[in-house]
């Protein structure tokens, strides 16, 4: 498949209404996704438990989502740092606190975190920071 192929995978397990936003966003773009940003999203879900990822075209650095064994789309690696989780509103303030950017053009509860550049006076995130916000990501969809 290549990335101007439409995504047909959507049809089946990953097909939610709670995927709605995302998956519009990713039919609409077909982003990539840098192998350094792909590690952090591995790193980011390890000790949660039942998590799947999906990459529709591995060979051309396509995006990376991270769901549950349900199919609910929770966390994704998008770009050269783009590693984003959908977060339950009472996470928000917190996330936007510690320099997580809303993702609008997907939706109100996805926040992206750039942990490679960070911007003036911030510095870069940790894994462990990252884990935490894909902790919480992965709770709420449960």
């Amino acid at each position: 498949m290549s990335l101007s192929d439409p995504v047909k995978e959507f049809e089946g397990l990953l097909d939610k209404s709670e995927n709605k936003d995302m998956i519009r966003f990713l039919k609409q773009h077909q982003p990539s996704a840098h192998t350094d940003i792909v590690d952090l999203l591995i790193k980011s879900v390890e000790g949660l438990p039942d998590v799947s990822f999906y990459c529709p075209d591995t060979d051309n650095h396509a995006y990376y989502i991270a769901h549950t064994s349900d199919g609910i789309m929770f966390a994704a690696a998008i770009g050269l740092s783009g590693l984003m989780f959908k977060l339950p509103k009472k996470a928000m303030s917190g996330a936007l606190v510690k320099g997580g950017e809303v993702m609008s053009d997907i939706s109100e509860d996805w926040v992206n975190f750039n942990p490679f550049w960070p911007e003036e006076n911030r510095e870069k995130y940790s894994v462990e920071d990252m884990k935490h916000w894909c902790k919480l990501a992965y709770h709420a969809c449960k």
